[in-house]
């Protein structure tokens, strides 16, 4: 393939600057799940200010967390679950387009999990959070043809459910970068199409603070209850079932989906039988729903 070349004649580089939210979450021990919200810095603003405009509509400050949604929508209480409503909706129309979300479901129970090359879980965790940032570039981010990818990689900093015990220290700020650049050279070495990657920085923020982080926690959150634990709650099952409505449409093919979350939105598993990553065809809130209609239909 021919290099595109400047005005100057010099090799043309085709750069950008991402920013990378990051959230994960333990339902049991069966499951870690990992969330990276892919939003390009030059347009995160226009993100935040679309986040602030339904806080400011329901008159709510408080942190959004999909885990201490309220039980209901309506009343003074369910303020909070309506601003995730009205977050997940706008994602569904149009912000999927500046903001691409994937989330890595790692299944620890199955026989193909090597439990042994994982003395602690962090070590899992970190090594698995590298993996799917790894993919989330490729499949999101590969497409647009990038020959340079900086990343900001921005984490929760007081919700770390699989930080180390007390006496271990836990190397996620070290390790994220030198996985991620490695891996950005083992592709590149073996031919593949796939940018130059450097994370110029690691930010381990206050959640609360920061509403993409939120964001990110709002739609792994949904997707975990439509994948795995299915709350009967009725906000949780509204949103999981919006989950739901994306990936079906995302079974067919890219001309004829509905929404346009191809690349946009992904969900994947690792690993299968094999020991190799695959898409999910089973849904916990499927099953629920499905046995929720024969229950109906035997009254």
């Amino acid at each position: 393939m021919m290099m595109q070349l400047n005005i100057w004649g010099e090799p043309s580089i085709k750069e950008a600057e991402y920013l990378v939210y990051h959230d994960e979450s333990v339902p049991n021990k069966q499951w870690l799940l990992i969330g990276l919200l892919f939003v390009p810095k030059k347009e995160a603003c226009i993100l935040i200010e679309k986040l602030k405009y339904y806080r400011q509509r329901e008159n709510y400050e408080g942190e959004i967390h999909f885990s201490e949604l309220p039980k209901k929508f309506g009343g003074e209480f369910g303020a909070k679950a309506r601003v995730a409503r009205a977050w997940m909706k706008p994602y569904e129309d149009d912000l999927h387009e500046i903001a691409y979300f994937s989330a890595l479901g790692v299944h620890r129970g199955s026989p193909a999990f090597e439990h042994k090359r994982f003395s602690r879980d962090f070590h899992a965790y970190n090594r698995f959070t590298a993996m799917a940032l790894k993919a989330g570039i490729a499949w999101h981010l590969g497409p647009k043809g990038y020959d340079r990818l900086n990343i900001t990689f921005i984490s929760d900093a007081k919700d770390r459910s699989t930080s180390p015990d007390p006496g271990f220290r836990d190397n996620f700020e070290e390790y994220i970068p030198y996985r991620a650049e490695l891996d950005s050279y083992l592709n590149r070495l073996e031919g593949k199409r796939y940018p130059e990657v450097f994370i110029s920085d690691i930010k381990l923020l206050d959640s609360s603070e920061e509403d993409l982080i939120q964001l990110t926690d709002l739609l792994l959150g949904a997707t975990q209850s439509a994948l795995i634990t299915a709350s009967r709650r009725e906000t949780k099952m509204e949103l999981a079932e919006m989950v739901l409505r994306w990936q079906k449409d995302l079974r067919n093919l890219p001309w004829k989906q509905n929404y346009g979350l191809y690349r946009k939105f992904n969900i994947w598993l690792f690993p299968d039988e094999k020991g190799r990553p695959f898409n999910p065809t089973n849904y916990a809130l499927e099953n629920v729903l499905r046995n929720d209609q024969l229950s109906f239909l035997d009254q």
